[in-house]
């Protein structure tokens, strides 16, 4: 991993070959998994695509029958006419990709998407395009050509604008890499490229890292300053879209707003509000039977729930441990065991949580052994 940061990370794409057909049976079995998929994304018309090119269509506006479901005749009719069957935010559906998601989210805190991408025989889905995200291309089922622009300098400040398809006469001639099954591809962000199928068709996995940029540390910034400073919160005067005069006097009640992030505590609260997106993408973890929490004493063996982003915030009456949608309140003796197990990594005995009486600790590991923040492990 942290080869793939120092020297591949936003720099150049990787291409990782498994030679291994089922590597990724665990996430999608690749002989059902067309049918695995369509199914899952039956009562979601909305988050199905197909696209052929420059030729786009949604499941909302073409492919919803009478009783809101998708249309799967009409899926299966225009795949087999070249269509490329594109389905937004598989992690929703499946829980094994979702742990693939969450692991990534936890590793690098970057929110995660995953799309799914079925494309038929000697097909393309897109043409030659960009993306401002970073990707993993994940080969499931077939095999895919994918062909990488390289030179094309595409400024980050153009990809927040412009339609991502760049003209075929600004492209050299292309690296070709061949995806089998088990493959992994990495693309930076910015990095042309377009894929073909030839004989048999393909399902990939795109896991679409979405990298938060300095705006939206700023701006997150700027909103948990809000909260103190009454710079941010000042109204704009009426006719302030219309009046020159009154426009002029906005550049002083901009800079005072902006300057205010020079207080010492803006980054930690810019910090803040991308953690609390990190923390609310978690998926929850499986509630435990409360028999799971019978018998506890100091040498259980607990780990906590992999993989969950968590944190430990002060609250009015002491700290508070945040995973998923749970927040789970404690005074503030609790604090260095909730910042024990939201670090945690490895499997540890509840006698190990620090600061706390034997009472004290068995109680809070029964609490998170319910919720599911941690498991309950053999004695053994």
């Amino acid at each position: 991993m942290e080869t793939f940061l120092d020297e591949i990370w936003t720099a150049t794409h990787c291409h990782v070959k498994r030679h291994s057909a089922g590597y990724f049976d665990s996430l999608v079995h690749a002989g059902s998994a067309v049918e695995e998929l369509l199914e899952l994304f039956r009562r979601e018309p909305s988050a199905v695509r197909l696209m052929r090119g420059n030729d786009k269509k949604s499941g909302s506006d073409s492919y919803r029958l009478a009783d809101d479901s998708l249309d799967l005749v009409g899926i299966r009719t225009d795949f087999a006419d070249g269509y490329t069957i594109v389905l937004d935010g598989v992690e929703r559906y499946v829980r094994a990709i979702a742990s693939l998601a969450h692991s990534i989210e936890v590793e690098l805190n970057f929110p995660i998407q995953v799309n799914a991408y079925i494309t038929p025989p000697a097909s393309r889905g897109l043409v030659p395009h960009y993306d401002d995200h970073d990707v993993l291309i994940l080969q499931i089922q077939g095999s895919k050509i994918w062909r990488l622009y390289n030179g094309v300098d595409i400024p980050p400040r153009e990809m927040q604008r412009h339609d991502k398809a760049v003209p075929t006469d600004r492209l050299a001639l292309p690296t070709d890499l061949r995806l089998e099954v088990g493959d992994v591809l990495y693309l930076p962000r910015g990095l042309v490229h377009a894929a073909d199928t030839d004989a048999e068709s393909s399902i990939h996995l795109t896991v679409g890292i979405h990298t938060p940029t300095a705006l939206t540390l700023a701006i997150g910034a700027l909103y948990s300053l809000s909260f103190h400073d009454d710079r941010l919160n000042a109204q704009l005067p009426p006719r302030h879209l219309d009046d020159p005069d009154v426009q002029a006097s906005l550049g002083v009640l901009l800079r005072g707003a902006v300057s205010a992030i020079e207080d010492p505590s803006a980054v930690a609260g810019g910090l803040d509000a991308l953690a609390d997106v990190l923390v609310r993408r978690g998926r929850c973890p499986p509630i435990g039977p409360i028999s799971n929490a019978t018998g506890v004493d100091e040498q259980t063996p607990v780990k906590k729930y992999q993989p969950l982003y968590s944190r430990v915030q002060t609250v009015a009456d002491g700290v508070a441990l945040q995973f998923a949608s749970l927040s789970i309140n404690a005074g503030p003796d609790h604090k260095a065991a909730l910042e024990f197990m939201s670090k945690s990594t490895e499997p540890f005995r509840v006698g190990d949580l620090p600061g706390l009486r034997a009472e004290q600790q068995i109680e809070l590991a029964r609490s998170l052994i319910v919720s599911g923040f941690l498991v309950r492990l053999p004695d053994n």
